[in-house]
């Protein structure tokens, strides 16, 4: 799969860009992308697979953050013991819950 560099814009296919020498997989724009897992009708299993795929996309894409809408239920409780069973594993970079908002959970991907 070819990715361009962010620090050059080539169109690269190895690790490394051979024209800046910058790791492409510790590339990241920045950006935060947004699933929700609870508000569709999802069972807690449904939802563990959906933010599964989502944590995937994210960590093949350019993002830096996976916002993660849990609501207040059971599947909040899941999706923190899941992502906290994550980031001890170190398949993700650090998993946070912001106090503004106990209806997400911020997950900072690994490059």
């Amino acid at each position: 799969m070819s990715r361009t560099c962010l620090v050059c814009g080539m169109a690269v296919v190895a690790p490394v860009c051979p024209k800046c020498d910058s790791v492409i997989a510790d590339q990241s724009d920045g950006s935060t992308v947004t699933v929700d897992i609870a508000h569709q009708g999802e069972t807690v299993r449904q939802a563990m697979k959906k933010l599964d795929r989502s944590l995937v996309s994210v960590q093949q894409g350019r993002a830096k953050w996976l916002r993660v809408i849990v609501g207040s239920g059971l599947i909040r409780e899941e999706a923190i013991a899941h992502l906290t069973s994550a980031e001890f594993r170190g398949d993700v970079q650090q998993v946070e819950m912001p106090v503004a908002n106990r209806g997400q959970i911020m997950v900072q991907v690994k490059p």
